[in-house]
């Protein structure tokens, strides 16, 4: 690299000649610049007024640009109208750029978001089918329960019985003994 130039290595080469000054090279016109190294620098940053402008001019333009395939006239008219609303200039490929980057962010945004609300149905489907099977396993066992308490009715119920049978049968029992120790006796 050539000091003092500001220019890479593979320019000052190609727009120098060999033993030029570093001096003669802060002279070199801009009209010298090859296209491709114009086109690789950065642009300036959008102030909020020109993405304001950009926003509306957008909004106004929006049905003709779906319209055109091919749509650089499109964008230069907005290029115009936005200097006039701002008064900053931009070129139209500045703006065509920025509404793409701007669309992109936005759908990159968007996605998990609906990510998360897919995720988000998913899991309260699966919350719900546990709670279903929860309130079914709860009812299974409400039943099961209710069975086992009529069996247990129906146990002591015959238990009742045989202790009623039971003792009649023993009250017989001392009767006849009664009577036979009244037989023995007399």
């Amino acid at each position: 690299m050539v000091c003092g130039t500001g220019l890479g290595p593979h320019l000052s080469t190609i727009l120098l000649p060999a033993g030029a000054s570093s001096m003669a090279a802060a002279e070199v016109p801009g009209y010298l610049v090859s296209p491709q190294t114009e086109k690789h620098r950065r642009a300036r940053n959008w102030t909020d007024a020109e993405m304001r402008g950009l926003m509306l001019v957008w909004e106004e333009f929006f049905e003709e640009l779906k319209q055109t395939k091919r749509n650089a006239k499109v964008y230069e008219k907005m290029a115009s109208k936005l200097f006039e609303m701002t008064g900053e200039r931009r070129l139209g490929e500045e703006i065509k750029i920025k509404i793409t980057n701007m669309t992109f962010q936005y759908r990159s945004e968007e996605r998990p978001v609906k990510k998360r609300k897919v995720q988000s149905c998913h899991l309260q489907k699966k919350k719900l089918r546990l709670l279903e099977a929860m309130l079914e396993e709860q009812r299974r066992l409400s039943r099961a329960m209710e069975e086992t308490c009529r069996e247990v009715r129906r146990v002591l119920d015959q238990q009742n019985i045989l202790q009623v049978q039971s003792l009649q049968l023993q009250e017989r029992m001392m009767s006849l003994l009664e009577k036979i120790i009244a037989k023995s006796s007399g």
